[in-house]
């Protein structure tokens, strides 16, 4: 990654996913931010049941129901998101393009208008659900492998643990493995021989962006279908497949397979770059996104909401 001194392209908003944690966790990062998120926790408080004490301190404990903990943590990403987008709106901080890192995409379909704030919130709960009724009778999980190529990772797959399946590629040697937690734990021991780095299970239970969960899409087009979706109002930039969703249609299908389909971060940000974005800003109590920047060649700069007052240009 190289920061230039002027971006004068386009401005493109990241939606980190739940799992991504921010480091010294609080929700001052921006001023007039408390205020702006207490709104949307009003607004979530009259569609889902917030449990306060995770939205506080979100990933310091966790529930005894397994479901209802996933939920909790993504209403929590959910409305952090798209407050942290909402105040850059006020700030007449322009937003030509967005992106949502695996469940971010809700957020990211919120603020281009595709989804309303709540029937976002509701389509977050409906897929989560799914996901976890998809699961039922597993033990499965989600890891990371740092250190090999996805095309090495395959090769160990393939020999090793055919059931566990590549879920994006974060960076070069950065991927994200899905699959039975037996499996993943026999490839992390495989895949240190061949050179990983290091390699360690995330704290999920639903083996997302995998075909283990490609029957929940029945579902979820079915609650889609009584959902109002409008054409976006920026562009959406998918995750899945790196196309610029422009039509309803397109969202629907987005919103529909993102749960199972494998994701593919690194193109994606290729993509933006392409489309001519140089300023990205990560809207979520997160600077995952941003330090995967750092594996991508171009000219741009990546603001996580720590550095939000920095943002003294590209406004509307």
């Amino acid at each position: 990654m190289r920061m230039n001194d002027e971006a004068n392209g386009k401005v493109a908003f990241l939606f980190p996913a739940f799992s991504m944690k921010y480091r010294d966790f609080n929700r001052k990062p921006v001023p007039g931010y408390l205020d702006e998120v207490g709104e949307f926790l009003a607004r979530a408080s009259e569609v889902v049941d917030i449990d306060q004490r995770k939205f506080e301190k979100p990933g310091e404990f966790v529930l005894d129901d397994e479901l209802e903990d996933d939920l909790q943590e993504h209403y929590v990403a959910y409305v952090d998101s798209c407050a942290l987008a909402s105040l850059l709106r006020k700030r007449q901080i322009r937003c030509d393009y967005v992106a949502g890192y695996s469940m971010g995409v809700f957020a990211a379909l919120h603020h281009s208008a595709a989804l309303s704030f709540e029937d976002g919130l509701q389509l977050l709960h409906h897929v989560c659900t799914s996901a976890h009724e998809a699961a039922v009778g597993g033990t499965y999980g989600m890891g990371v492998v740092v250190g090999l190529s996805a095309d090495e990772i395959d090769a160990l797959i393939a020999q090793h643990c055919p059931a566990v399946e590549v879920a994006d590629i974060c960076a070069p040697r950065v991927v994200i493995v899905s699959g039975p937690r037996g499996d993943l734990e026999k490839l992390f021991a495989v895949a240190e021989p061949e050179g990983s780095m290091h390699s360690r299970l995330l704290p999920v239970t639903v083996p997302f962006h995998s075909t283990l969960l490609r029957a929940a899409e029945a579902k979820i087009r079915r609650f889609l279908a009584k959902v109002p979706v409008r054409p976006p109002e920026c562009g959406v930039v998918s995750c899945v497949t790196q196309n610029v969703l422009k039509s309803v249609d397109e969202v629907i299908e987005e919103a529909s397979g993102n749960l199972w389909q494998p994701l593919r971060w690194h193109q994606t940000m290729a993509r933006l770059l392409d489309l001519g974005a140089d300023v990205f800003l990560e809207c979520g109590l997160s600077d995952s996104l941003c330090n995967l920047a750092r594996s991508v060649e171009g000219d741009f700069r990546a603001y996580h909401p720590r550095k939000f007052d920095r943002l003294t240009a590209w406004r509307t």
